[in-house]
C-alpha cells in the first residue's frame, strides 16, 4: 500500500496553471528525486502534498507521518544545540523520567504498577530510548555541529541553523522524509556522511536537489516536472539522463518521419487536386486531417552562458607564500601556498568555516590578511560571490546591466535573454528574483567583466541541472584561468584540473579531479594506517630498551601502559555499542542487553581513568 499518492493533482499561481494531472506514489522504503528547471513548480508541489499549498483539482492521500525541511527553515531560540535536539524527542525524555519515578516507587510495587513499568519500557526500548544520546551525537557530528552542541541555537550562522534543522528532522524517524535543498550548506564530508544515512534510511524519501552526485548516491527513481507535467523515470540522476535523452531522440525521429509524411500528402494534393487524380487527392486531404503532428517539447529556455577574456594573462597568475586569516583572536588559517598558471583551473575544498571564502576574498584584497599576494602581470580578475552582494537590490535587471556597462537597451535585453531574462522580465526588482535568477544574472555581469581569472564561489549553487550543465561547458571552452570552491562533486569532475584543500595549518594541492582527489586520499588514509603500525613496533623496540629504569618505575610504567591500552580498547567497544543499540530498537530484549552493556562498559572507563589518575599523580 502506498504511503503517499497524489492523484491528478493541479495547483494554480496567480491565476496561471503551474501543473496538471500531477500523478505518483511513493511506496515504504523509497528514495524518490524530484527534478526539473527553476520554476517549474517542484517545491510548490511538495508543500501540495503536505496540506500547505491549496489543490486546485486531485487528491493527496498520505498513510504515514511526515517531516519536511524547507530550503530556508527558521529556527530561533536561547536553548543550545544538544538541548534544541534532546526537545524534539521530548516524548522519550518523558517516557525515560516517568520510568525513573517508577524504579524509585519498586520499593513496594503492586501488580498495576509492575504491568505499566513493562508497558512503558517495551514502548521506550522500541523508540530508541536507550539509544537516544548516542543517536544525536551521531547525527551532530555528521552534519558537521560537534563543536556547536554547547552554543544556543540564535548564535548560529544560518547555515549551521539549516544543518540543525536537518539533524532535528533525521533524529525524529518520521515515516516519510520529504527534503528540499537538503545538500545547501553541506561541505563534502556532511554530504557523503548525508548519502549513507538516506541510503540506510528505513522510511521513505523524497527529496529536490540540483545536486547530481547526491541524487546519484541516494535515488532510485526520479520524478521530472517541466512545463506542468510530471513523467516519471526509474534509476539514479545518470539513468535517468540517458533515459531522457534516449526518448526525446526518438521523438524527433518520429516528427521528422511524420512530418515527411504531411509534406508528402501535401505536395500530392497540390498536384492532383484539379486532375484526372481528383478524387485520389481528396482521399489524401482525409488522410491528412488524420494526421496529428508530433510536436517536440522545447526547453522553457535556451541559455547561451559565455565566459570570455578581453586579453590573455602572464604565465604566473598568482603567487602565494605563507598567507594567514584572522577574525579578531581566532585564526582561520595560517601558512598557506599556492601558485597557479595560465590556463589551470583549481577547486578550493575545507570543512565549512576553514575560510575558503575568506581566501577568496583575500586574494581580491577584500580583507586583512598577513603573508604574500602576487596577482601576475595583465591580470584580469572577475569573481561570483556565492551571496551576490555585487547586486543591488534596489535595480531592475535591466538597470543592474545598465550600470556594469555602457551597452545600448537592445543590446542589454539581446545579452539578457540568452541568460534566461525574457520579455518583460527584464524590468524585475533584483530584491524579488530567487535564488537562480540572482545567479543567472551574477554571470551575466561576470561576462562583462571578460576577467581572464576567475574567483568562483559556489558558482552552481541555486542553478538547476540543465543550467549546471551549461555553465560547466562554458566554463570548459573559457581560455582564462579558474580558482573556484564547490562542494557540486560532479562539476568539480567535470571541471577541475587540480584540488587544493584548504587546512587550518596550510593547503595541500592534488593533482587531477576529484575521483582522482578521493583516491589519493584512500591511498593517504592506507599508508597512515601503516605508518601507525610502524610506529607500535617502534614503541615496543624502545620500551626493551627500558631497563636501566628501576623496578618499580618500569612496574608503574607498564601499569600506565596497560591501563591507557585498556581506556582505548574500553571506548572503542562502547563506540560499537551505541552505533549497534541505535540500530536495533525495535528488537527490545537486544536492546536492553546493549543498554545494559554500555553502562556496565562506561563504569568500566571511569574506574580506569580514576587509576591512571593516581598513577599519574604518584
Amino acid at each position: 500500500m502506498s504511503i503517499l499518492y497524489c492523484r491528478g493533482c493541479g495547483v494554480d499561481v496567480s491565476g496561471v496553471a503551474l501543473f496538471r494531472q500531477a500523478t505518483f506514489a511513493l511506496e515504504p522504503g523509497d528514495k524518490v528525486g524530484l527534478v526539473g528547471p527553476n520554476g517549474a513548480g517542484k517545491t510548490t508541489l511538495l508543500k501540495a502534498c503536505l496540506g500547505e499549498w491549496p489543490l486546485e483539482s486531485g487528491q493527496v492521500y498520505v498513510t504515514g507521518s511526515v517531516g519536511f525541511l524547507p530550503q530556508n527553515p527558521v529556527l530561533e531560540g536561547e536553548e543550545t544545540v544538544w538541548a534544541g535536539m534532546l526537545a524534539e524527542r521530548s516524548d522519550l525524555i518523558r517516557m525515560g523520567e516517568e520510568l525513573r519515578t517508577l524504579e524509585t516507587q519498586m520499593s513496594r510495587p503492586d501488580e498495576k504498577m509492575m504491568e505499566h513499568y513493562a508497558a512503558l519500557t517495551e514502548a521506550f526500548e522500541r523508540q530508541g530510548g536507550y539509544a537516544l544520546e548516542a543517536q544525536v551525537r551521531r547525527i551532530l557530528a555528521g552534519l558537521d555541529l560537534s563543536e556547536e552542541r554547547e552554543v544556543p541555537i540564535r548564535h548560529l550562522s544560518g547555515g549551521q541553523k539549516t544543518r540543525l534543522a536537518l539533524a532535528k528532522l533525521l533524529l525524529r524517524s518520521p515515516e516519510i522524509l520529504v527534503l528540499d535543498e537538503p545538500t545547501n550548506h553541506l561541505d563534502i564530508a556532511a554530504l557523503e556522511w548525508l548519502e549513507n544515512y538516506l541510503r540506510e534510511y528505513a522510511g521513505t524519501v523524497l527529496v529536490v536537489s540540483h545536486d547530481r552526485y547526491f541524487l546519484n548516491r541516494v535515488v532510485h527513481r526520479i520524478l521530472h516536472l517541466e512545463q506542468g507535467e510530471l513523467q516519471e523515470y526509474k534509476g539514479n540522476y545518470s539513468e535517468y539522463e540517458l533515459q531522457r535523452a534516449l526518448a526525446e531522440k526518438t521523438m524527433a525521429r518520429e516528427a521528422e518521419r511524420v512530418a515527411k509524411k504531411i509534406a508528402h500528402l501535401e505536395e500530392y494534393i497540390r498536384r492532383n487536386k484539379a486532375g484526372v487524380n481528383a478524387r485520389q487527392a481528396r482521399g489524401r486531404e482525409t488522410q491528412l486531417q488524420r494526421i496529428v503532428p508530433v510536436q517536440r517539447k522545447k526547453s522553457a529556455r535556451e541559455l547561451g552562458v559565455a565566459l570570455s577574456v578581453a586579453g590573455r594573462s602572464g604565465d604566473r597568475v598568482l603567487d602565494v607564500q605563507g598567507l594567514a586569516l584572522s577574525f579578531g583572536e581566532k585564526v582561520l588559517f595560517s601558512g598557506v601556498d599556492l601558485s597557479l598558471r595560465r590556463g589551470e583551473r583549481v577547486a578550493l575544498l575545507g570543512r565549512n568555516g576553514v575560510g575558503k571564502t575568506s581566501l577568496l576574498k583575500a586574494v581580491l584584497h577584500k580583507l586583512p590578511y598577513r603573508g604574500m599576494i602576487r596577482i601576475g602581470a595583465n591580470v584580469i580578475l572577475g569573481y561570483y560571490s556565492q551571496e551576490h552582494e555585487g547586486l543591488n537590490p534596489a535595480n531592475t535587471v535591466i538597470d543592474e546591466i545598465r550600470q556594469a556597462s555602457s551597452l545600448y537597451d537592445p543590446e542589454i535585453r539581446s545579452l539578457l535573454a540568452r541568460y534566461g531574462f525574457q520579455q518583460e522580465e527584464v524590468f524585475k526588482p533584483v530584491s524579488v528574483l530567487s535564488g537562480g535568477e540572482k545567479s543567472r544574472l551574477a554571470l551575466c555581469k561576470l561576462f562583462l567583466v571578460q576577467g581572464n581569472f576567475l574567483l568562483l564561489d559556489e558558482p552552481t549553487n541555486h542553478l538547476d541541472a540543465e543550467t549546471r550543465e551549461v555553465l560547466e561547458e562554458a566554463l570548459l571552452d573559457y581560455e582564462g584561468t579558474i580558482l573556484a570552491v564547490s562542494h557540486d562533486r560532479y562539476f568539480l569532475d567535470k571541471l577541475a584540473g587540480k584540488i587544493a584543500e584548504l587546512f587550518p595549518d596550510g593547503l595541500r594541492v592534488y593533482d587531477g579531479n576529484y575521483t582522482h582527489y578521493l583516491e589519493a586520499k584512500q591511498a593517504e588514509r592506507l599508508a597512515v594506517g601503516s605508518g601507525v603500525r610502524r610506529e607500535v613496533q617502534a614503541a615496543r623496540q624502545t620500551r626493551g630498551q627500558e631497563q636501566r629504569m628501576s623496578r618499580e618505575e618500569q612496574k608503574r610504567e607498564k601499569k600506565v601502559r596497560e591501563l591507557e591500552d585498556g581506556i582505548a580498547a574500553l571506548e572503542a567497544k562502547l563506540h560499537s555499542l551505541e552505533e549497534e543499540l541505535v540500530g536495533c530498537a525495535a528488537d527490545y530484549e537486544r536492546a536492553m542487553a546493549l543498554h545494559q552493556a554500555c553502562e556496565e562498559t562506561r563504569a568500566q572507563v571511569e574506574e580506569m581513568l580514576q587509576a591512571w589518575t593516581e598513577l599519574g599523580e604518584g
